[in-house]
């Protein structure tokens, strides 16, 4: 027998369109691999060996300010994203309950990812103004690229993943038309305007709203300000002053590990919009119409002429595909959040700040357990 809580939670569940509902399934399958994604920065034994008053004044405290700046931003900023991505999605769910403009959600689509950028400049702007080493205490260093420390798959992603929600608005933005106000009009329909939010339906049968570049013009400019916003925070922590006598593999490590972590934030951000870009895509793409009604009963009837739209073969599976990237970015969200949470407690359980208490493992960047 079920127990009747069981019941409770199925029927109060969120639409399948929200974000958290898709994004909570992916979150649970991921932990067939607990191996962490985020590791917090500690000190490394080499560092220990400096002066005691070279430590007290420069390098404890730097570490730990970055540490703790890499906390509230891993499990804040991620559950922020998250959040604004959940009720930007509920909202889309329930447009059916108010007008349609035609331009709903123009903003909301990339909501997440602006969510997620702001969340990285603040970041990047705080660790730009925590403290530096003296200037006659600073170590000479080639001036780096700005990817330097920065993971190549995440970064290749990221790339990837940006590439396909400017080809998609792209592509909604192109089939955009000014339709006449006589129409036709089908699927929601809306007062009638000369923007160019239209696209033609069955090589102009009629007009279904919801594309054009006023739908994705938010999208675009969000697109190009996580762009310059990841490469400036990049580029400025891979350039950040470093004490003369620090060690080149701890201040690296420290370094990979604070990219990793913002990359990944953008990431989540951005696969979170591509879901919902292609969600809205996909959705209007399967508007139809049907003809010559066949009644086999009273109640009970089919039709024999169907018309669908200009891409309807695939707006199906594109809109399918949009629930899946929707979920699995919140899902990389929450994991985040979660490892830097478990990262977090367990530095302080162990009390790294202690020269005994790091290990070799400590040093090695990327994911640990």
């Amino acid at each position: 027998m079920i127990p009747p809580f069981v019941y409770v939670l199925f029927h109060n569940l969120p639409a399948l369109e929200v974000a958290i509902t898709f994004g909570l399934i992916f979150f649970a399958l991921s932990w067939v691999m607990p191996r962490r994604l985020i590791t917090l920065p500690v000190i490394p034994p080499s560092v220990m060996t400096l002066p005691v008053n070279t430590l007290s004044a420069t390098t404890l405290p730097a570490t730990v300010a970055r540490r703790s700046i890499l906390v509230w931003t891993g499990i804040a900023g991620s559950l922020l994203v998250v959040a604004v991505a959940t009720v930007a999605s509920a909202l889309a769910a329930r447009r059916g309950e108010y007008q349609y403009t035609g331009v709903d959600g123009w903003l909301g689509r990339p909501a997440p990812l602006l969510t997620a950028i702001t969340v990285v400049a603040v970041a990047a702007l705080v660790l730009r103004r925590s403290r530096l080493p003296e200037p006659g205490a600073r170590g000479i260093a080639p001036r780096r690229p700005w990817h330097a420390f920065a993971p190549r798959p995440v970064l290749w992603a990221t790339a990837v993943l940006a590439t396909l929600v400017a080809l998609t608005a792209l592509w909604q933005s192109v089939i955009g038309m000014v339709a006449p106000e006589a129409g036709p009009f089908f699927g929601r329909t809306t007062d009638h305007t000369d923007l160019p939010i239209y696209m033609t339906f069955n090589q102009g049968y009629g007009y279904i709203a919801g594309v054009g570049w006023p739908n994705y013009l938010a999208t675009f400019v969000v697109l190009a300000i996580a762009a310059v916003v990841l490469f400036l925070a990049l580029r400025s922590d891979a350039n950040r002053p470093v004490l003369a006598r620090s060690s080149f593999v701890g201040v690296r490590v420290e370094r990979e590990q604070t990219a990793r972590l913002l990359t990944l934030i953008v990431l989540g951000g951005l696969v979170t919009t591509l879901g919902a870009v292609w969600m809205h895509a996909g959705s209007i793409g399967q508007v139809s119409v049907s003809f010559d009604q066949r009644w086999v009963s009273e109640d009970v009837s089919y039709p024999r002429i169907h018309f669908g739209g200009g891409y309807d073969a695939f707006a199906r599976p594109l809109n399918l595909a949009g629930y899946a990237f929707q979920g699995i970015g919140v899902a990389l969200l929450l994991r985040i959040a979660t490892d830097t949470t478990r990262s977090a407690l367990k530095l302080r359980r162990a009390g790294t700040d202690a020269p005994s208490d790091v290990d070799d493992a400590a040093l090695t960047p990327g994911a640990r357990r």
